[in-house]
């Protein structure tokens, strides 16, 4: 991979284009997963309702067939002849043979009301017991001991002449049992004496067509591919449409509540349960369906969502290319342009014209550039006008030793012809100016400025004579640092043309040289004339701004101005005079 292709993968377009690209179909997925399980969820919950509202209708149904049948039972249950019967309260056997015809009438009368009762037992407990069938009528012997010993037949006499029901089952193994194993809809019912109301004389056991109840499990239907039961306290089969089920466990565990949705795992399939508790017993009914049938409309949805998801995906890339796109143009341009630069084209500039922060960008490597151009230029002049100074210090080094020279011979001619005063400002001017040179550098020792000090002042006092008299004190430890060579020789200057030489009398000047930790500070104190506060104030305050001064304080100003170049802006001069006292200047540099 050449190095261009490196770049190309690792630009900033292409990080973006990644960024957008996965930000947003990372977005888009999550919307869609989230939006198609929300359809889901609410596709089960619209279907659950549906399902447990036909449930609920369904129930009130099998509650009015459940209480059809108990009304059966309770007609049996109050018939007088069949207690006369079973008691065998008969004076003669003529009555007997009447009452039995009683029975039979009673009985054929019910049973062919509807066509579903399948056999009628009365297990009596008295002298008779009784028999009604597709055979017909018949008159039995008293229930016996094995009879009463069934649990059936002690859960009949334990509801103390409530009805109890059994569901489709197969027929209780009885003596009077004629119709085989097929299984019927049975209930119970305990017959107590109607003169006594507590007395069980017997009990009555009524088995009816199951197909009725089958039909309306049938027709229940809560959704394609759905199964409907009725299952019992402990959720056990006791009817089912197809009756492959029977009085095995549903596989359910069904809540206390009246009604209600579960999801249960049967058979490896998640499978939603709707059920609802009847009134007349205390069975629920029970509505089943797979999950996966009950959505499968939202099947539709899910291929909606993903199409919408590849769609909005495809979107997204192209979204992502363009922003990208336009994020790295701007970034191409400026990269173009700083490469020029630094293969030396300063001249580069970019011309395109944004108000956004790439805007702001072009403008600063505009400006960038124009000051890195203009730098290199000005540090290129300097190195001209640097050979072109050394070449005249070279030069004046020459002319300054032919004046030495020429000063040494007036000297001692000055000398020979007894002129003492030219000879000593002659020594002194030759003394300063060689201390002045100093082989042209800036920064010189703290005792080659007293030395020069003290030539100027030779000077000085060859042509004021006795007009002032000078103190200079220095700190000999002071001595062997590095200051700035021309700045103190002015200020002596300024305070004998300034300070003194309007004086009347004689004056004084002092000058201090003094260290404070690394700080040292030249104090030049004279008792002249003083400044008048106004020139005083705006002296001071043309120290203080960084516009060049007038002819008046130019001196003054050009010391400052050197002081905070070379040693920073929190040094400098302070000036402390009052008119007719005398005036006070302190330098402040460090020393080094």
């Amino acid at each position: 991979m050449n190095l261009h292709a490196h770049l190309k993968w690792r630009s900033v377009g292409y990080k973006l284009f990644v960024l957008y690209f996965v930000s947003i179909s990372i977005s888009i997925m999550i919307m869609g997963y989230l939006s198609y399980n929300k359809a889901n969820d609410i596709i089960r919950s619209k279907v659950s309702q549906v399902a447990l509202q036909t449930v609920q209708q369904a129930d009130r149904r099998l509650d009015l067939l459940m209480n059809e049948y108990a009304n059966r039972s309770l007609l049996v249950f109050g018939y007088k002849e069949i207690q006369k019967g079973i008691l065998g309260e008969y004076r003669e056997s003529y009555e007997q043979t009447y009452n039995n015809q009683q029975i039979s009438k009673f009985l054929s009368n019910l049973v062919n009301v509807k066509n579903d009762t399948l056999n009628i037992y009365i297990f009596g407990e008295g002298s008779s017991s009784y028999r009604y069938n597709s055979n017909g009528f018949a008159e039995l012997p008293p229930a016996s001991k094995d009879d009463q010993e069934q649990e059936w037949y002690k859960q009949i006499i334990a509801a103390n002449g409530q009805v109890v029901w059994y569901g489709i089952r197969p027929p209780f193994p009885t003596k009077f049992n004629t119709t085989g194993d097929k299984p019927v809809f049975c209930l119970g019912r305990a017959i107590k004496n109607l003169d006594s109301k507590n007395e069980i004389i017997g009990v009555l056991l009524m088995e009816f067509d199951p197909e009725p109840i089958q039909t309306f499990l049938s027709e229940v239907n809560i959704h394609t591919n759905s199964s409907t039961l009725i299952v019992d306290r402990n959720n056990t089969v006791v009817a089912d449409a197809a009756g492959s089920g029977l009085m095995q466990p549903s596989g359910l565990k069904l809540p206390a509540e009246a009604h209600g949705v579960i999801t249960s795992m049967l058979n490896g399939k998640e499978t939603m349960a709707v059920y609802a508790s009847t009134e007349m017993t205390d069975w629920k009914l029970v509505g089943m369906a797979p999950i996966k049938d009950l959505i499968r409309d939202s099947s539709e949805i899910e291929y909606y969502t993903l199409y919408l998801v590849i769609g909005f995906t495809v979107v997204a890339i192209v979204f992502a290319l363009i922003v990208a796109k336009q994020m790295h143009r701007p970034v191409s341009t400026l990269l173009r342009s700083m490469r020029r630069a630094r293969d030396g084209d300063f001249d580069v500039q970019i011309a395109e014209a944004r108000s956004d922060e790439f805007g702001m960008l072009y403008h600063s490597f505009n400006m960038m550039v124009t000051r890195i151009k203009s730098l290199i230029d000005e540090v290129y002049i300097q190195k001209l006008l640097k050979k072109e100074t050394q070449l005249k210090m070279m030069a004046s080094q020459i002319n300054a030793h032919f004046l030495y020279n020429t000063l040494d011979s007036i000297h001692w001619i000055s000398r020979i012809y007894k002129v003492d005063e030219i000879s000593t400002m002659i020594f002194g001017l030759s003394k300063y100016l060689r201390i002045s040179l100093s082989e042209g550098k800036d920064f010189v020792t703290v005792a080659e400025c007293v030395e020069l000090l003290e030539s100027y002042l030779s000077i000085q006092k060859v042509r004021y004579q006795d007009k002032f008299t000078v103190n200079m004190t220095v700190e000999p430890e002071i001595l062997h640092f590095q200051v700035l060579k021309f700045v103190f020789q002015p200020l002596v200057e300024n305070a004998i043309y300034h300070g003194l030489e309007n004086k009347r009398g004689e004056g004084r000047l002092d000058i201090r040289f003094r260290s404070d930790g690394h700080i040292l500070h030249f104090e030049v104190e004279d008792d002249g004339v003083g400044i008048e506060p106004g020139k005083l104030a705006e002296l001071v305050e043309v120290l203080g701004s960084d516009e060049a001064a007038g002819e008046h304080h130019f001196a003054l100003k050009n010391i400052q101005t050197q002081i905070k170049l070379a040693y920073g802006k929190e040094y400098g001069l302070r000036i402390d005079s009052k008119p007719e006292a005398g005036t006070k200047v302190t330098l402040t540099i460090p020393l080094r």
